[in-house]
């Protein structure tokens, strides 16, 4: 069963009033059917991506109200609303801002879906929990507020500099697994922000060589996906968070501060 107090901590999900009006049979019930989506969104993702770049808006519909149901049980209110005024005006939408409204909606429901993992992964989560109240003293003690991130994409490290521009943070930003291990190798952070899929030493085994080389501050991984198997592999490398792309400054800004406080 997902751990109800984590539950309570998804922003996505409406039920701390309903959550605590549950019983045990009530609360495996729900459990199931937030299980039941994280086992169908990718299938859901790949299906929307695939509509929208053949412009096949009548799938689109399809596939939305389908989400739109789903949503509902599961008490995401919020993404649910959203789902259900794009459905009724999708062929009135000019072709560029759906397929920016389907970017980021899309990157909202994979972050739901990591949220519900972490929630279920309660070993992992309570680990992670640890490492973040040790850095919180830690960067308390600090002049410095510094944040390595590490992504192969330009462009990506441009937008995170610019989300981060006004802030108090100090980002340190490289391309490459061997260019962040170098850095490490006189350098600390307070924070890592790692790129899953990197050629060469992907953000996994990067993650694995900053525990080794005994860098303890927080890992948040950078990803698109949000299938079992890479959440339960990021986890296992000591996540102990997520950001979705395309990045929401806000979010971006919001999940930093649990983990650096300025």
């Amino acid at each position: 069963m997902i751990n109800k107090e984590r539950l309570i901590e998804i922003s996505e999900l409406n039920i701390a009033e309903k959550i605590e009006q549950m019983d045990e049979n009530a609360l495996e019930e729900y459990s199931q059917l937030l299980i039941s989506f994280v086992e169908i969104f990718p299938e859901y993702d790949e299906n929307i991506k695939d509509a929208m770049g053949n412009n096949d808006y009548d799938a689109l519909e399809k596939h939305f109200m389908s989400i739109h149901e789903i949503l509902e049980k599961i008490h995401a209110d919020e993404l649910a609303e959203e789902c259900q005024k794009k459905i009724s005006g999708l062929k009135n939408i000019k072709h560029e801002k759906l397929e920016t409204f389907i970017s980021y909606f899309l990157a909202n429901l994979s972050m739901l879906s990591i949220d519900i993992q972490m929630a279920e992964h309660n070993i992992d989560a309570s680990a992670a929990e640890i490492v973040k109240s040790a850095m919180k003293t830690e960067s308390t003690m600090s002049d410095n507020s510094k944040i390595l991130a590490v992504d192969d994409t330009a462009f990506f490290l441009t937008m995170l500099k610019t989300a981060l521009l006004e802030t108090k943070y100090k980002l340190i930003c490289v391309s490459s697994g061997r260019d962040a291990l170098k850095y490490l190798e006189k350098n600390t952070a307070n924070l890592f922000l790692l790129d899953i899929e990197m050629p060469g030493m992907d953000g996994y085994e990067l993650a694995a060589k900053i525990r080794e080389n005994g860098h303890k501050a927080p890992i948040i991984f950078l990803t698109g996906n949000s299938k079992r198997e890479s959440v339960a592999k990021a986890l296992k490398m000591g996540a102990a968070d997520f950001i979705i792309k395309p990045i929401n400054k806000e979010l971006l800004i919001a999940k930093i501060a649990k983990y650096i406080m300025q």
